[in-house]
């Protein structure tokens, strides 16, 4: 019996994921993609076919692409059992979201029927087989994979408008409610449940999609965004000033009780530092105000208003021990937080020619690589980002979030694991490191469209950053990865954060910005007022002149980097060359601005 090579994808995977605002959501997100490729690939494998990608279902998450090689007879039952296998996952991951739900609050009728007609019609699936014809894998795989693109193209969906408010996440369903209840008022009573506080917000209502991603996973602490935004601060805290950490914990823990809660309620499990075991939000004093404080209590502002008097002096006291914890750390936590998206360069090509030369002994040994990097994730990201969290990380595709400062090392680390990985194959990363009250599926999309940047670098392996301070101009800075390596960002920041000798003053930056106005391009002149701006913003005592004309050179290379990059570019005028690789002095003005706004926290 011949075979073929099935091809079978399902969608949609980024704007699913992107619905989003809390850390719990993007990890929902992506975990329910995960879970329903991993039902398809089961399906196909307990049929009997061979999978060839992914190679293995137990290295990080498989992807939404499954390719297998199966009898050619067979294929059309075995794509419809791989159909029915994922709608079934998908059925079940609700109806378990659907019974919590109902354990917080009543439904009725109406919100049951709004529920089925919202979780009915997520899916897109294609799929496409092609028939090996004489032992020609290659051929066979372009026409599968030819053909899921033409489904694609012509795919037929049902445009359905719901009236009523629309879910806070996407906007683009109605929210739940039951017949004749507003939205809020059913989603309000959800979070009044002892443990809705912590996955309904005050002013929050779902849709069924969006409730799945918040209930179907609801058991599992996964850290918040303020959580992992603080996670240095605490960590240096129980180093540094443990007993001043313990004095605010016990304040807090007094601060709880005295609302009538336990403590134990926001205990967090994950992401936090033994001393102080509770969600990194109350970490910020910000939180202690009133109206916040009861948003992340998750308590009802009536209800908490008559215990106001009573509150008072815990509250006072937390204020204060929180002040002094400050003082005794010498810093406060960073109210940043990034995401870091980072995806192997120019794939279909390496698979084209990988195809050409070896066929699917090829195919497989490429699929073997791509699940030994995803299996190495985490291991690379505790040497050099030991705070990253990661969301998805199958194949040559990495989510995660992690410490605002922290992002760029992530992403060159993961990077240089990858090209080991693949015998020198390259990867890109787009970062977006913004406020963690942003909504997340916001910093999704700036991290894609970075990435994006990072891509249209020549060569790429590059880094691609968007900067969205609150309050201040967005800064776009894009570089490739060697050349950042060299430029060694880690150092910049700790000397525009230290004291004495070697530290650089936070005006830098701001010269150096003015003077890439004059120069576009880091020829020799650039460079005198390069080296005169550094002697200027920088403390150089006798002793130090080598050092400072180190730094110079390591600044002045970076810089000049971009002219090289820009030089080799066959065919194209000056205006276009610019717009792929921008200018050198302007670029390394805002990485130092970067790294300024990293040796700050975020200047808050």
């Amino acid at each position: 019996m011949p075979d073929a090579v099935l091809r079978f994808t399902f969608g949609p995977v980024q704007a699913f994921i992107a619905e989003a605002r809390r850390t719990a959501d993007l990890y929902a997100g992506s975990h329910i993609l995960a879970e329903l490729a991993r039902a398809v690939a089961r399906s196909l494998q307990d049929a009997g076919a061979e999978l060839v990608y992914p190679a293995d279902l137990g290295s990080g998450d498989p992807p939404n692409v499954i390719v297998a090689r199966v009898p050619w007879e067979d294929v059309e039952q075995l794509a419809e059992r791989a159909a029915a296998a994922l709608q079934t996952r998908w059925e079940q991951l609700a109806s378990d979201a659907l019974a919590k739900i109902e354990s917080y609050a009543p439904l009725d009728d109406a919100l049951r029927a709004q529920w089925q007609a919202q979780t009915g019609d997520v899916w897109e699936i294609y799929w496409a087989a092609a028939r090996i014809e004489q032992d020609d894998y290659a051929t066979a795989f372009h026409r599968a994979q030819a053909g899921v693109a033409a489904l694609k193209k012509t795919r037929t969906f049902t445009q359905r408008a719901e009236a009523g408010a629309k879910d806070s996440l996407g906007g683009n369903r109605a929210a739940l409610a039951p017949a004749g209840q507003d939205p809020r008022a059913f989603w309000r009573a959800v979070r009044r449940h002892p443990q809705g506080g912590r996955l309904v917000g005050e002013h929050e209502r779902l849709d069924a999609v969006s409730a799945v991603k918040r209930f179907a996973y609801s058991e599992e602490a996964y850290p918040s965004v303020p959580t992992i935004a603080a996670r240095p601060f605490a960590r240096l805290a129980a180093e540094r000033a443990a007993p001043a950490l313990e004095s605010y914990r016990d304040a807090f823990e007094l601060l709880v009780t005295a609302f009538g809660q336990r403590p134990d309620r926001y205990r967090r499990t994950r992401h936090t530092v033994e001393a102080f075991p509770y969600d990194g939000a109350f970490l910020y004093e910000s939180t202690l105000e009133w109206p916040a404080l009861l948003e992340e209590l998750g308590l009802d502002p009536d209800e908490a208003e008559r215990l106001r008097s009573q509150v008072e002096t815990p509250l006072r006291t937390a204020r204060h021990r929180l002040a002094e914890l400050y003082q005794a750390v010498g810093q406060r936590p960073s109210r940043y937080v990034a995401v870091v998206v980072l995806d192997g360069d120019s794939m279909g090509q390496w698979l084209t020619s990988a195809l050409a030369q070896g066929g699917e002994p090829v195919h497989r040994e490429i699929s073997r690589k791509l699940a030994g990097f995803a299996a190495s994730v985490e291991e690379t990201a505790r040497q050099q980002a030991r705070d990253a969290v990661f969301i998805y990380r199958g194949g040559d595709d990495v989510l995660a979030l992690t410490p605002a400062e922290q992002a760029v090392s992530l992403a060159l680390a993961l990077a240089a694991a990858f090209a080991e990985i693949t015998d020198g194959r390259s990867a890109s990363a787009g970062i977006a490191i913004g406020h963690w009250l942003e909504p997340l599926g916001d910093l999704l999309r700036s991290a894609r469209e970075a990435e994006k940047r990072a891509k249209r670098l020549p060569g790429k392996g590059a880094v691609a950053v968007e900067l969205q301070p609150r309050g201040g101009e967005i800064v776009h800075v894009v570089a490739r990865a060697d050349r950042l390596m060299g430029l060694d960002l880690p150092d910049l920041v700790d000397r525009f954060r230290r004291d004495g000798a070697g530290s650089l003053s936070g005006r830098l930056p701001t010269d150096l910005r003015q003077y890439a106005r004059t120069f576009p391009q880091a020829d020799a002149a650039f460079r005198a007022v390069l080296a005169r701006s550094v002697k200027r913003q920088g403390e150089w005592p006798s002793g130090t002149a080598d050092e400072r004309e180190r730094l110079v050179e390591r600044l002045y290379g970076f810089a000049t980097s971009y002219d090289q990059l820009r030089a080799s570019l066959p065919g194209e005028d000056d205006s276009r060359r610019f717009e792929r690789v921008p200018s050198g002095p302007a670029q390394l003005a805002d990485w130092l601005a970067l790294a300024r706004f990293l040796a700050r926290g975020g200047g808050e």
